[in-house]
């Protein structure tokens, strides 16, 4: 880029990962699910991002992603153009774009989520000062998920605190296709105390990429069952969170991250993405369950890595069965040690003008 660069507009935004408990799998119209799902954001795995917007240059996206090469890149650029329909003045403007995760980019951890959960975060507060609409209104969020599940469809959960629910489902008439929604209240104190501990099995490259995972449920046998299924767990674990049933939310959880690896594994191509040491794993998580009654239980995204969630009050215990037990079964012993988060937050020196 040549020339002296004046910034108009600035936007940064630190904005969280998110591990799904009910899974959407299979995707219908553009980025819209096939079935309702319902997550929570994380505390330590986080994108934060940086957007200023440039009126002099000749180059439209300069973006630096700190930890990763160029190819996240030219999705960027894909998503701009996406979104530039709903934002019309993007093609106004250069992009100057900085962004870096907290974690690795294979940790089996959905850094798409939190990379475009923060992006949409910048472009919602910029078009809201553009337009000098207020920021932080109800709207403000709702078009950041919006925008974000353009990019990642698990993406559009990540722009509110603790819980969120994406997709149409009986539970809430706001439930939407286009955005997630908060669970605002009513869900039991002790799943604010939720821990993640991230085990990693394998931190190699996606043996699928999550959009080639989801158009294999266009024409899967299962497909129906599996869209019911979702529903009838959406209820069961949504209950379990009103209530405090943390045994029903074990049984449900668990039930979903199989039913996820099923899918695949059911489907024309199959795929088996669970490695000799995430069933290992799975099993020694179900033994410590049964003999020390302590409520944990697992959940996995589309790839090895197993994720442990257990609760604030068996800490101590849980974090000595980690280390006793499950860290062999690692690569290299790695795990990453999370919990639930607060949700996104925008920089203090965020939405500036100027020269």
């Amino acid at each position: 880029m040549t020339g002296t660069i004046k910034h108009t507009h600035r936007s940064k935004w630190k904005c969280p990962s998110n591990i799904a408990l009910v899974k959407y799998w299979g995707k219908r119209d553009f980025q819209k699910p096939m079935n309702p799902s319902l997550s929570f954001v994380l505390c330590n795995a986080f994108t934060e991002t940086s957007v200023e917007l440039h009126k002099n240059g000749d180059q439209k996206v300069e973006f630096n992603f700190e930890g990763e090469a160029g190819l996240f890149g030219e999705r960027i650029e894909k998503y701009l153009d996406h979104v530039s329909g709903r934002l019309s003045w993007i093609n106004k403007y250069n992009f100057r774009i900085h962004s870096q995760n907290s974690f690795p980019h294979s940790a089996g951890i959905a850094s798409s989520a939190s990379s475009f959960g923060a992006l949409a975060l910048c472009l919602t507060e910029l078009d809201f000062a553009l337009s000098g609409k207020e920021i932080g209104c109800s709207d403000f969020w709702q078009k950041a998920s919006e925008l974000a599940r353009i990019g990642s469809g698990s993406a559009c959960r990540s722009v509110y605190p603790g819980f969120a629910i994406w997709g149409k489902t009986q539970l809430f008439e706001s439930c939407s296709d286009d955005y997630a929604v908060p669970i605002l209240g009513g869900i039991n104190q002790t799943f604010y105390g939720l821990r993640d501990a991230i085990l990693m099995v394998d931190t190699g490259t996606k043996e699928v990429s999550s959009s080639f995972g989801h158009s294999l449920m266009d024409n899967h046998i299962y497909q129906r069952s599996r869209i019911a299924q979702a529903h009838e767990n959406m209820n069961e674990l949504y209950l379990a969170l009103l209530t405090g049933n943390q045994e029903k939310f074990v049984s449900v959880v668990e039930n979903e991250a199989l039913s996820l690896h099923a899918m695949m594994m059911t489907s024309d191509p199959s795929f088996i993405l669970l490695k000799p040491n995430s069933l290992e794993l799975i099993s020694r998580i179900r033994r410590f369950r049964e003999k020390s009654k302590i409520p944990v239980c697992f959940t996995i995204d589309a790839g090895p890595n197993i994720h442990l969630l257990y609760f604030k009050e068996n800490e101590i215990d849980v974090r000595a069965f980690i280390e006793r037990e499950l860290l062999d079964f690692c690569e290299n012993g790695k795990w990453i040690d999370d919990r639930i988060g607060g949700g996104p937050k925008a920089s203090p020196n965020h939405s500036k003008g100027g020269e």
